[in-house]
């Protein structure tokens, strides 16, 4: 159980040094936005969602590589890539499309085309475990329930569901909350929009593994039961606390954002050791979505909605005009 209190730090004790590492820009390594980043060997695989809708491959040094696959309908093809997971054990990235409700697979050292396995199941995120077992979040929009389980193991050899579970109100998945799956040295966790608990993702299952405590001011279930936009109304007015993902851990730190009172999110850092809980205006840090930790180093990176907060004075800003991938050493 982590006690997420109200009170701010401006002193940041657990990082040494910082080092900016600017994103090559050219006409075919264009970033529109952020969506998700993923730690390899020897570089970054950043997925555009929202804006360009393709997947890009960057040194470690920020140079560009290659686009991974290609967007477009057909036979190795994705239209959208919702979600990117690497698939342990090969050299492989999945690509989710749900628009064409299929996985594609695509080559890390060259960007391309393997294969695609075609799916019957509607999915906001996936995660692979090995490289014929995935965790899923199914988007819950679509069940047609008031309640329903959100998160489930397929397994691709016996072609079926090994594991169902997270049972939660589903009209939760409408909303912009964020809710993914974030690996860190510590193994696989799991966020579910507006629900407080964290799992930890085994091959049999999803176990709690941290509970955040918002007392009285945590989201009440008649307020998830409510429809989307009566749900934000609510919100609005009675301006709840919640998580907003980015769980990333190492042996001494859990890290995620939570919103608060402010329309700006906030990141707290719980050491494990201590047992005590920092929070950080997240309008103030330049760490704000880490998507990558070990005992050394934590690797993060800005949307354009943060660069758009942070005061336009520091002298990060300007070093691309490529997106930045921020690593911070850790004490």
């Amino acid at each position: 159980m982590i006690k997420v209190s109200t009170k701010f730090s401006k002193q940041v004790d657990f990082i040494s040094d910082t080092t900016f590492i600017a994103l090559e820009f050219c006409e075919d390594c264009i970033i529109g936005d952020i969506s998700k980043v993923l730690k390899t060997e020897d570089g970054f695989v950043i997925s555009d969602q929202h804006n360009t809708g393709q997947v890009f491959k960057f040194h470690d040094d920020g140079s560009f590589q290659y686009r991974i696959g290609a967007k477009g309908d057909g036979l190795g093809n994705y239209v959208l890539p919702f979600d990117i997971s690497l698939v342990p054990g090969t050299d492989h990235l999945a690509v989710l499309d749900q628009n064409q409700r299929k996985i594609l697979f695509y080559s890390l050292n060259d960007g391309s085309f393997v294969e695609e396995l075609p799916i019957n199941f509607q999915a906001k995120s996936i995660q692979f475990l090995t490289e014929r077992k995935l965790a899923i979040h199914f988007d819950g929009q679509f069940l047609g329930t008031e309640q329903d389980y959100l998160a489930g193991i397929l397994d691709l050899d016996q072609g079926e569901f090994t594991y169902k579970g997270v049972y939660d109100f589903v009209k939760t998945d409408q909303n912009n909350t964020a809710g993914d799956f974030y690996h860190s040295p510590e193994g696989l966790l799991f966020s579910k929009s507006l629900n407080d608990t964290v799992f930890q993702v085994l091959e049999k299952g999803f176990v709690p593994k941290y509970k955040l405590d918002f007392d009285d001011r945590a989201v009440a279930d008649d307020i998830k039961v409510l429809p989307l936009m009566d749900m934000r109304m609510r919100m609005m007015e009675e301006m709840p606390f919640y998580h907003n993902g980015n769980f990333i851990e190492n042996e001494d730190y859990l890290f995620f954002l939570w919103w608060g009172e402010e329309e700006f999110e906030n990141m707290a850092v719980w050491e494990k050791g201590e047992k005590t809980l920092t929070n950080y205006k997240g309008k103030e840090l330049i760490f704000k979505r880490p998507f990558y930790i070990d005992d050394k180093f934590m690797y993060s990176f800005l949307t354009n909605a943060d660069y758009e907060n942070i005061n336009s004075e520091n002298p990060y800003l300007g070093l691309s005009e490529n997106h930045l991938i921020i690593k911070v050493a850790l004490e």
